[in-house]
């Protein structure tokens, strides 16, 4: 019986996932600026093989595919959005139980239609991973009781598709913010957040926003201020190889605040 009841439950569970996700995602801007970007990053001959057949395989979809729907990519989807929504019901009981919750944090866990990202069959105004976000930053509130506005800078080790900024950046963040990722990764987060920002009037730009790559030590030299700092790496920092690992070590002692998950 049990198994008969998981079963029609799993089926229950797809066909909702069919049918909230079955949308029209908005027409995309700066497509090609991402191609060309991406031809540009991958014609480097330091870059690693598997990362130029990563940038190779985004730009054949991106030309081939409707670029709108980019996020459900296979590569994408595969790598940094995830239609996994077998946590998510955890989670969002965690985030909506906690004291840190605000009406300012769901408001910020409304996802956008950009690059028609997968919706959650729990909380479809939301996306698996934005509620994955959600929940590590109701964690990191309940830890260290900061008020994240508050902070001088944040460095995001690994930012994904740019996903955990435009949460904060929802929530009202303006001050300096470094994503450190491969060439690869910054040109998705660029089209990504243009696309979520930009056109839209009233809007600040990214002008907070900037990017690194290459040496650690590139974010020693940029991220100066400290005494109010933050350093994060979810489901990051553990993937990378770990001579860089070695040398982000001493840099990550030196932040006030850090959120590591792995």
């Amino acid at each position: 019986m049990n198994l008969i009841v998981r079963k029609l439950n799993s089926l229950k569970r797809k066909m909702i996932s069919k049918s909230i996700n079955n949308y029209k995602a908005p027409k995309l801007d700066f497509v090609d600026n991402l191609i060309e970007e991406m031809n540009f990053t991958i014609s480097d001959s330091k870059i690693s093989e598997a990362w130029r057949s990563y940038g190779d395989e985004i730009i054949s979809s991106l030309k081939e595919n409707n670029p709108s729907e980019f996020l459900r990519f296979p590569r994408i989807a595969g790598t940094v959005h995830p239609n996994q929504f077998g946590l998510s019901f955890q989670y969002l009981n965690y985030i909506f139980s906690s004291d840190k919750f605000t009406a300012a944090i769901q408001k910020a866990l409304t996802e956008s239609p950009v690059g028609k990202p997968f919706l959650d069959t729990s909380y479809p105004l939301s996306s698996p991973l934005l509620i994955q976000h959600g929940y590590h930053l109701i964690r990191l509130l309940e830890y260290t009781n900061i008020n994240v506005l508050h902070l001088q800078s944040i460095v995001e080790f690994g930012g994904g598709y740019g996903s955990f900024f435009r949460l904060l950046k929802n929530l009202g963040y303006t001050n300096k913010y470094f994503i450190y990722d491969l060439p690869v990764m910054c040109a998705i987060q660029k089209f990504y957040l243009k696309n979520v920002f930009l056109p839209c009037p009233n809007t600040e730009t990214l002008s907070n926003l900037k990017w690194l790559s290459g040496a650690a030590s590139n974010v020693s030299d940029n991220v100066i201020d400290l005494d109010e700092s933050l350093f994060m790496a979810t489901w990051s920092l553990s993937e990378c190889p770990y001579d860089l690992r070695q040398e982000f070590e001493p840099i990550i002692s030196k932040f006030k605040y850090v959120l590591i998950a792995y």
